[in-house]
């Protein structure tokens, strides 16, 4: 009988949890398309923004993660369901029996004047590795007077748990500059901006709390209820009518589907592409979409699940086991999302933990928690140990500066 043919399109955790579970069938050929040629550990690119990790500690080979799966590098630019049919940039078309989205997600600007000429995004290795080159760069910069001290003005705009890590690492980043830049440390400073009534949001009104006053421990000016207007070289304008200065400004305010993929369904918050119990488009039954690309609404939700790690692996995982019962004649089963909780680090021994069975941490235990979690998650043994020898030496070496190379 012939094999049947599984295209999957992106390599992040739901599209390479979906290729290890399907290469598992003898009765199925995994093709596995991306532009790039690694997994990116995307909750750890605001550490090496801020210089706490080298950038290939968050990146792991494709091919080595999923040893007897096709990969071809590429990216991909039309998808055409009714052929089964998919267009790489290159003029290359890839024929597929089933077709897996797993695209991920993509910044927003929710359409502010000057985002996007002026904010710094944080969605790539190139964009972090971006980030920190500015971070760094400013201190000498300002020390040499090329520029002014209020470039070492640092706004961080969205309050969710991006950008309460970036603030906390970059507050911390900036106490150890300090020992370096001690004649212009006095004018590097971190502001939070949230529109929302509070931080965290997803979280209850007591981590938010506590994040917010770690986070003000820290440094950190945090200022809720607070949406940004419009944004330009050296400053940032807010609604109310405040104007912060700003050498750096990193946007973490939000992210969204892919804009190309609207065209093929219907899309729900943050153009995400709806989808069935199983994980399907609807009326598309070749076609599934997992990761931050869908919108999956569980029953007695009011709406979509978050577009975190976690459900995006329980996605791709799902996904790949109702393929495998289609191709060896078995019955397929609804999506049934197991939250384990959520977490977000503030800085060294600062973090918030909580689960759905009530369990609530903060401080030390959370940090430790949070810390434990995210080496689980790295693939590969090498990144293991070499976050964690990066982690436990920056631990100990931080009081004595930082040793991060400026590169430009």
């Amino acid at each position: 009988m012939r094999r049947m043919k599984v295209v999957i399109i992106g390599a992040g955790f739901a599209g390479l949890d979906a290729a290890k579970h399907l290469r598992r069938c003898p009765k199925i050929d995994v093709v596995l398309v991306d532009r790039h040629p690694y997994q990116l550990f995307s909750p750890l690119l605001y550490q090496v923004a801020t210089g706490a990790l080298p950038e290939d500690d968050i990146a792991y080979p494709v091919r080595v993660a999923i040893p007897g799966v096709s990969f071809i590098r590429g990216d991909v630019v039309r998808i055409d369901p009714q052929a089964h049919r998919i267009r790489l940039y290159d003029g290359q078309e890839i024929t597929y029996d089933q077709l897996i989205l797993a695209t991920g997600s993509v910044g927003t600007t929710f359409g502010i004047p000057g985002v996007d000429e002026y904010a710094l995004q944080m969605k790539s290795i190139a964009e972090a590795r971006h980030i920190k080159s500015r971070l760094l760069n400013t201190y000498e910069d300002v020390q040499e007077g090329r520029l002014p001290r209020e470039a070492l003005r640092v706004v961080v705009v969205g309050g969710g748990p991006t950008g309460v890590e970036v603030s906390g690492a970059v507050a911390e980043l900036q106490t150890s500059m300090a020992r370096e830049y001690p004649e212009i440390a006095d004018k590097a400073t971190v502001t939070l901006v949230e529109a929302g009534p509070r931080l965290l949001p997803s979280f209850t009104e007591e981590s938010s709390a506590h994040a917010k006053d770690e986070l003000e421990q820290l440094g950190v000016t945090v200022k809720v209820d607070t949406a940004v207007d419009r944004m330009y070289e050296r400053d940032v304008h807010l609604k109310n009518g405040e104007i912060l200065p700003a050498g750096t400004v990193v946007w973490a305010a939000g992210v969204a589907a892919p804009e190309r993929w609207s065209e093929l369904g219907a899309t729900g918050p943050a153009r995400r592409l709806i989808v069935d119990e199983f994980l399907r488009l609807p009326g598309v039954p070749d076609v599934w979409v997992i990761g931050d690309t869908a919108a999956f609404v569980p029953e007695g939700a009011t709406g979509p699940l978050p577009m975190v790690a976690p459900v995006a692996m329980q996605m791709g995982r799902q996904a790949a086991g109702n393929i495998v019962a289609l191709a060896t004649g078995k019955l397929m089963k609804p999506f049934t999302y197991f939250d384990k909780g959520q977490m977000a680090t503030i800085g060294r021994r600062r973090a918030v933990v909580e689960t759905p069975q009530g369990l609530r941490l903060h401080g030390t235990p959370a940090w430790l928690a949070w810390l434990g979690l995210h080496i689980a998650y790295l693939a590969g043994g090498r990144n293991r140990v070499s976050v964690l020898a990066d982690w436990a030496w920056n631990y100990l070496a931080w009081s004595f500066g930082p040793s991060r190379a400026i590169i430009d």
